[in-house]
């Protein structure tokens, strides 16, 4: 992927995303989160997003060497429970140039079953070209 060849605006394929139990007990187990209303109540916990909502979790478009992740955020709309599946919709936000500096700035989208926005999460990089 190079800077030039970014569309500002691009939306990418749809992809789906079911939350498996196994996979969040995994997580919670990884990060040593023993929280009871996650495993109690089924939730997914917020922190997952990052397993999920992030942008190579949608695109097929490896990044270059020496690609900077600039910032990342996320805002939590609904919950979410073990077994949902989720649809993950994602575009180009913005792509700016700036002190030499080549930014891009995606943005995905997570929808439940019944399409409510439940997340969203944004990533902006700094490209090397």
């Amino acid at each position: 992927m190079k800077f030039a060849d970014v569309e500002e605006g691009k939306v990418y394929p749809e992809r789906t995303f079911t939350f498996r139990e196994e996979e969040i007990r995994a997580y919670l187990e990884a990060v040593e989160d023993d929280t009871t209303l996650y495993v109690g109540q089924k939730l997914v916990p917020p922190a997952f997003a990052a397993v999920f909502a992030r942008w190579e979790a949608l695109a097929d478009e490896p990044l270059p060497e020496g690609t900077v992740h600039a910032k990342q955020g996320f805002r939590y709309l609904k919950p979410l429970h073990w077994g949902d599946t989720v649809t993950l919709r994602g575009f180009v936000k913005s792509k700016m140039e700036k002190k030499g500096l080549k930014f891009i700035e995606r943005q995905v989208e997570v929808y439940d079953a019944a399409n409510d926005l439940a997340v969203v999460s944004e990533i902006k990089i700094i490209l090397p070209e």
